[in-house]
């Protein structure tokens, strides 16, 4: 028998949905997860996008580094987050309004997780708009989104294995099983199966959308997904251009809520995690946490910066980087502890001064920011520091990194991995 909960959660999906989605199956994928040590296989860890791992490095100096510059062809770009599989870190340079799509050749980089060597570099001429994914195991394929819309797959050399044309500029995938799930810039929610079968593409979120709103692009964020479905987030359009609109959907595409996110400090969706009780999503510089059976708003937490990044989140607290790194209560969203980005806000561009808005990733009570970890339950300062002296050093324009991190580490059990705006890929061990 169905619970009050489930009875009220199918009536509000059923009276805001409409046709969700279309060709696919309502039965959910093998989903089986093995928390891996040696591993970070997609943007978030995890398909929940938890971002947190079993176990990570309690010390580290920098082991090996491989610049922009030195290949072929270079690392140029908005660097994602790497993503780490079968001792191989991969990395992308995504086009941006920075780095011309047009005129821009982005790189999808392998590089040896052990020595710092790289295996090879495939350039995307019409652009990379996201980071890679792994799917199908350790050693599994290498999947990411492009500006033509097309969903790329790669094999661990480099090869091509498939191309899935979907439409629209792509995002980050989350692999779930032999499944990958991403947003593109149309406004709409594809599933893909891991040998590049469209599997369904659900409509886009607002109620009459599909009929009357313009095909224009939008903002959209890393969808998450666990046995009880799939979420997105997307900025909405013009009817309701300050707020972000967050859906939950089946994983048959079918949707299963709607909530619309009030966006007045900012209304970039920038992060969304899922675990049993709760949905978590950045949205500007605030933070909410959701229903993830109605969709229900809980709580909100405003950070005070125009952006926050994605959360990450672990048995007691959520995790956040925007101008400081805020730790806050899973139960009511409290602040637990910050760690003070001691930089001024810069009218100058003082890079210094870029805030901490990368994934921060958490293993065996230990946050890891930049280059180095704090203590996650009190936020004090364990090892490593914040990469400042690599900042001040740099020599490049700042701006386009006020708004995306300028290092966003990933961790394994014996090392942090970092993409970094002025030095590449690096690794802490």
């Amino acid at each position: 028998m169905l619970s009050r909960r489930e009875v009220l959660a199918a009536g509000g999906a059923a009276l805001v949905s409409g046709v969700a989605g279309c060709g696919g199956s309502s039965s959910a994928p093998d989903a089986t997860f093995d928390a891996p040590t040696t591993a970070w296989p997609t943007a978030g860890y995890d398909p929940q996008a938890t971002g947190r791992a079993p176990d990570g490095p309690t010390e580290g100096t920098v082991s090996w580094s491989v610049s922009r510059s030195s290949t072929d062809p270079p690392l140029y770009g908005a660097l994602s987050a790497p993503v780490v599989a079968d001792g191989t870190v991969y990395l992308a340079g995504v086009a941006t309004h920075y780095y011309r799509p047009d005129d821009f050749v982005s790189p999808l980089a392998a590089v040896d997780a052990a020595s710092g060597s790289v295996r090879w570099v495939e350039g995307f001429a019409d652009g990379l708009s996201g980071g890679p994914a792994v799917v199908g195991g350790d050693s599994g394929t290498v999947v990411i989104g492009g500006y033509d819309g097309a969903l790329h797959a790669v094999g661990s050399d480099g090869a091509s294995e498939w191309s899935a044309d979907l439409g629209g500029r792509l995002g980050t995938p989350t692999a779930y099983g032999n499944r990958l799930y991403v947003e593109s810039g149309s406004g709409r929610l594809h599933a893909v199966g891991s040998d590049g079968s469209r599997l369904w593409t659900a409509d886009r979120p607002g109620p009459a959308e599909r009929l009357l709103g313009p095909d224009e692009p939008v903002e959209t964020t890393m969808p998450v997904a666990d046995d009880r479905g799939v979420y997105a987030a997307f900025t909405p359009f013009d009817r309701e251009r300050e707020a972000v609109v967050v859906l939950g959907y089946d994983h048959g595409g079918e949707r299963r809520w709607r909530t619309v996110l009030d966006g007045r400090y900012g209304r970039s969706p920038n992060g969304l995690a899922v675990t049993d009780d709760a949905l978590y999503a950045t949205v500007g510089g605030t933070v909410y946490a959701l229903d993830p059976d109605t969709g229900e708003q809980r709580w909100q937490f405003v950070t005070g910066s125009a952006a926050a990044g994605p959360p990450t989140v672990d048995d007691e607290r959520v995790y956040v980087g925007a101008k400081n790194l805020y730790a806050l209560s899973r139960t009511d969203g409290g602040e637990r502890w910050r760690v003070v980005n001691e930089a001024p806000p810069s009218h100058d561009r003082d890079p210094t001064a870029l805030p901490y808005l990368a994934r921060p990733p958490v293993a065996d009570g230990r946050v890891y920011l930049r280059t180095g970890a704090v203590d996650a339950a009190d936020g004090t300062r364990l090892w490593g520091g914040d990469a400042d002296e690599w900042l001040r050093s740099a020599n490049y324009f700042a701006e386009p990194y006020y708004d995306r991190p300028v290092a966003s580490p990933v961790v394994t059990g014996d090392a942090v991995y970092l993409t970094h705006a002025h030095r590449g890929v690096v690794k802490v061990a």
